[in-house]
């Protein structure tokens, strides 16, 4: 499976903006993965999200919390700053 690196942006932002102090499970994470795709014809799959959270961690940009749910890294919001467009002041 290639990198599709706008996913990884959004897969980042989905769990910084869900995420408690605890994470997110992934079993919440994924129906919001999946009807995250901005299409109603074409969602997101499962399989895309394992891949990509497994190599967000081996980046160090996600933490894996139990085996069970994820919670975004010093890293991880150090990237998601990185690339995010800020406006002109």
């Amino acid at each position: 499976m290639r990198r599709n690196l706008n996913h990884v942006k959004h897969l980042l932002d989905l769990v910084q903006a869900h995420a408690d102090e605890e994470g997110i499970s992934m079993i919440d994470l994924l129906p919001k993965w999946e009807e995250s795709s901005g299409n109603p014809e074409v969602s997101l799959l499962e399989p895309e999200l394992i891949y990509l959270v497994n190599r967000c961690a081996d980046a160090g940009y996600l933490a894996v919390i139990g085996g069970h749910s994820v919670q975004l890294t010093w890293a991880g919001h150090d990237y998601l700053d990185s690339v995010t467009v800020k406006p002109l002041a």
